[in-house]
């Protein structure tokens, strides 16, 4: 009780951390990705058509991997996030930019079959926002994501895919980013280490 009394936290907040447990993407019908396949062909410099669908390919890949490593939305789409929340500091609603929050429900722990819709939470910022609400777990729906990526974006992702199509067969690079992408794009980082 005086550890309570000292901090004006409950035990039971205390014992919860801002953690996010499951993330269920939905991406938007018929969404075009950020940059064309001539786009890239004239970055890469490639003047023939017999390898437009790798390319295609090649693109998609880009985009999931630097959503994947930034921690953000670059297409739009819908996102449903569950996370425990310690109801005192802020949780950053992941892969941003966040539009509209469609629906939010509370559980006070994992184990309840009770699951109240509400409206009893605070979201706070403009694009990256952050969640504040009762200690629990949270299922929240959201739209995210750019209706046109920043510059900067897509030529990452231009870069990326040349990267990509310069090192493919090469077991060393599968799956990886090209680092002077990551540099490039850093201000958009939005991995947090909480």
């Amino acid at each position: 009780t005086a550890t309570r009394r000292a901090t004006g936290r409950s035990l039971f907040s205390i014992m919860l951390r801002n953690r996010t447990k499951d993330l269920k993407f939905e991406e938007a019908v018929m969404v075009a990705e950020p940059v064309t396949t001539e786009q890239a062909k004239h970055y890469m410099k490639i003047g023939f058509d017999d390898e437009d669908i790798l390319i295609q390919n090649l693109i998609r890949s880009a985009r999931e991997l630097l959503e994947k490593q930034l921690n953000i939305s670059i297409t739009p789409k819908t996102i449903t996030a569950t996370f425990t929340h310690d109801g005192c500091f802020e949780y950053p609603i992941p892969y941003g930019p966040v539009g509209e929050v469609i629906s939010a429900q509370f559980q006070y722990c994992e184990e309840e079959t009770v699951t109240i819709s509400t409206s009893n939470y605070k979201v706070l910022g403009s694009e990256f926002k952050m969640f504040k609400g009762t200690a629990g777990w949270w299922t929240l729906e959201y739209k995210a994501g750019y209706d046109y990526p920043p510059q900067p974006i897509r030529d990452g992702i231009l870069k990326q895919v040349a990267w990509m199509y310069e090192n493919r067969g090469d077991v060393a690079g599968v799956g990886q980013v090209n680092p002077d992408v990551l540099y490039m794009l850093s201000v958009y980082n939005k991995n947090t280490w909480i």
